[in-house]
């Protein structure tokens, strides 16, 4: 019994899987699941098997990095900070999740100021807020033209800003926090053209312009522009992308119209990195966010992509990371013929060909189904867990209900016959 006469969608693919060369997955060594870990008694525990990576390498990493920010803000050694986080940033050092390590340290330095705005902003206490942020102005000081510095104060601004804002309109807010938001948005604006990405060779600081383009009068008109930079600056970065595809839907800075014309320029100057990838990154980070990014989508441009993505990164987290947001987010009920059943579909090689261990913080991390139910008590680890293998289990129904088991395993998967 095979996956092709399992299921129809696979007979289509197989020309077209069986064409491409074979990508090596590195071998990791199988993790067995911590016994202590609950487990849904819902999910039927021989149905589908498959090992679990715990912890997480990516989350490790990038825990690691945060760490090692905080600790060196926390000691005030500024200038071993600016040290590691400038050498990171000028060698495009990405985490295993492909995240830029400079601003995993940049996020740690800042975070105990991050805890004091969330603290203040719960209270409705714009002061403490300004209080908080501001503790860091004797950096200028010190360090006036070090751009490590002046990102770390002027995101302090950005997160102080979208922490007042929450998930409103900024035209919906309330006058106190409308006010506050604007001033520390104001602030973020003013710290902009303190440095020129290009000049200091810093994605660091192109990220701060696109951080700020929602308090420009006219956003439509920088989108583009701020975006381009920040992945010419950091093509490695696929995170830049799916930003630029969420800031380009019609509620934010842009329109479907525009968002194919720059998924499609974007593929094209990230094509040595990523392929067609480019088309897929940016269309995902619209997609995941608003079904309608479906209007104007190449879906076979956008599957060509998958496949280069995975053909170019052919590690666990990017396979657990693509099976997360095309099998769990992206799929469940669709419509026959539609380009989400053919995306949707996708969730099937990928397992197939790529998916070998299971990361279960990969898939707590993926947005949420529109009718997930919310619940924020649960473990992130059991909500991966779960996510994946109720994943798992809706799309191969008709092998699991034929009395088969899934066995996912180092070099296969395999549909395997009785209990």
């Amino acid at each position: 019994m095979t996956l092709i006469s399992l299921f129809p969608f696979a007979r289509t693919l197989a020309a077209r899987l069986t064409a491409l060369k074979p990508v090596p997955v590195q071998a990791v060594a199988p993790v067995i699941p911590n016994p202590s870990t609950p487990v849904d008694p819902d999910m039927p525990r021989l149905a589908v098997q498959i090992p679990v990576r715990d912890p997480e390498p990516a989350a490790q990493d990038a825990a690691r990095l945060r760490a090692r920010g905080r600790f060196l803000a926390r000691q005030e050694d500024w200038d071993q900070l600016s040290l590691e986080i400038r050498r990171a940033d000028n060698n495009r050092a990405l985490t295993p999740g492909l995240h830029s390590q400079a601003a995993m340290m940049c996020e740690g330095a800042r975070q105990d100021i991050t805890d004091a705005i969330v603290e203040g902003v719960a209270r409705g206490d714009p002061l403490a807020v300004q209080a908080a942020v501001a503790s860091l102005d004797p950096l200028f000081t010190d360090l006036p033209d070090c751009p490590v510095i002046a990102h770390i104060v002027a995101m302090a601004h950005v997160e102080a800003a979208r922490a007042w804002r929450g998930t409103a309109m900024t035209t919906d807010l309330p006058p106190e926090r409308h006010d506050a938001y604007t001033h520390h948005m104001a602030a973020a604006v003013r710290l902009n053209d303190r440095f020129d990405p290009f000049e200091h060779d810093t994605p660091l600081w192109a990220l701060v312009r696109c951080a700020v383009l929602e308090a420009d009068p006219q956003p439509h008109a920088r989108v583009a522009d701020d975006f381009e930079d920040l992945i010419d600056l950091d093509p490695g970065n696929p995170h830049h992308m799916l930003d630029f595809g969420n800031a380009l839907r019609p509620v934010r800075f842009g329109s479907w119209e525009i968002l194919d014309a720059q998924a499609r320029r974007t593929a094209s100057r990230t094509a040595d990195i990523w392929g067609a990838g480019g088309y897929t990154w940016v269309y995902l980070g619209a997609l995941v966010e608003d079904q309608g990014a479906f209007r104007r989508l190449d879906v076979e441009l956008f599957v060509e992509g998958l496949h280069d993505i995975l053909a170019r990164q052919p590690s666990q987290v990017m396979a657990n990371r693509m099976a997360a947001l095309i099998g769990y987010r992206l799929g469940g009920r669709t419509d026959e013929g539609s380009s989400r059943r053919r995306i949707a579909d996708c969730f099937g090689w990928i397992v197939q060909d790529h998916l070998r261990e299971l990361h279960p913080v990969i898939w707590a991390e993926a947005p949420a189904r529109p009718s997930a139910s919310s619940n924020a008590e649960i473990e992130i680890e059991r909500l991966g867990r779960e996510r994946a293998m109720s994943t798992l289990t809706e799309f191969f129904t008709p092998a699991l209900d034929a009395g088969r088991r899934l066995a996912i395993g180092q070099d296969d998967l395999r549909v395997i016959k009785g209990g």
